[in-house]
């Protein structure tokens, strides 16, 4: 009877794109969300290792067929899929950062909900402020970036060969350093006037104490705030494209690194 032999290069090719895929499918934005469940995820990774598999298999040399020697390379590009998805995750983050500054002080914070995407405590304003965002990365084929960036990664880094350096340390930290900077900045306009509306709001406070200022205040600022917001519109998708596409420079900086 005919033994029937199962290619050993490609199988393994495939299990180090795997895990390379499964990492950046854990973290980057859109396929990280939690309402995206696990059993969907490790699903999409399969099918993404086999779609990308046969086009990176020419430039990958034959992994390790010992499953010790194998391990650590799994390891590695676990971790260099993480890496990928996480710039994104940090460069995401800073809508997340300037929605709360927003919405807290609006004064939406008092009516706080559970973020079904992050499990984290936000506002209804925020949540959909970062749908807002995550369409807007759809609609310029962000998801994309970081599958080109999984296929360039194995031209840049061959597996078994990635190790963590001070250099991309660094650039991760300064990564979140700039989220900092784009969610305050984001958010900055609307809560200057926002303060300037409270600082107004004491001074009639103290001038005419008959009026119940606390109450009047909350309706005031949201008010002010959303027409902030409404007049903001024509110019927020632009900023917000203009902020996600340091997703793909901090991809092409990361993978000059790894």
């Amino acid at each position: 009877m005919d033994t029937f032999e199962v290619p050993l290069h490609p199988l393994l090719v495939f299990f180090v794109v795997l895990a390379r895929v499964g990492g950046l499918v854990t973290f980057a934005p859109f396929w990280s969300s939690k309402a995206v469940t696990a059993k969907v995820r490790v699903v999409l990774a399969f099918v993404l290792a086999i779609a990308l598999t046969p086009a990176v298999m020419p430039r990958i040399p034959t992994p390790p067929d010992s499953f010790w020697a194998l391990l650590p390379v799994m390891f590695g590009e676990l971790a260099i899929g993480m890496v990928l998805g996480f710039v994104g995750k940090l460069v995401f983050s800073g809508f997340e950062l300037a929605a709360h500054l927003l919405s807290s002080q609006m004064g939406f914070s008092l009516a706080g909900i559970i973020d079904p995407s992050t499990q984290a405590h936000t506002t209804a304003f925020g949540t959909i402020a970062q749908m807002f965002a995550m369409m807007i990365l759809l609609a310029a084929n962000g998801h994309h970036w970081f599958l080109a960036a999984a296929v360039k990664s194995f031209s840049t880094t061959a597996p078994g060969s990635f190790a963590l350096s001070y250099e991309l340390l660094d650039l991760l930290i300064r990564f979140s350093s700039d989220a900092l900077v784009v969610g305050v900045t984001l958010a900055a306009p609307a809560v200057i006037v926002l303060l300037a509306v409270e600082f107004a709001l004491e001074i009639f406070g103290r001038t005419a104490p008959q009026f119940q200022v606390f109450i009047l205040g909350f309706p005031l600022k949201i008010g002010v705030g959303l027409w902030l917001i409404g007049a903001s519109l024509y110019f927020l998708p632009s900023a917000v494209r203009d902020v996600l596409g340091g997703i793909h420079e901090g991809l092409i900086k990361v993978l000059s690194l790894i």
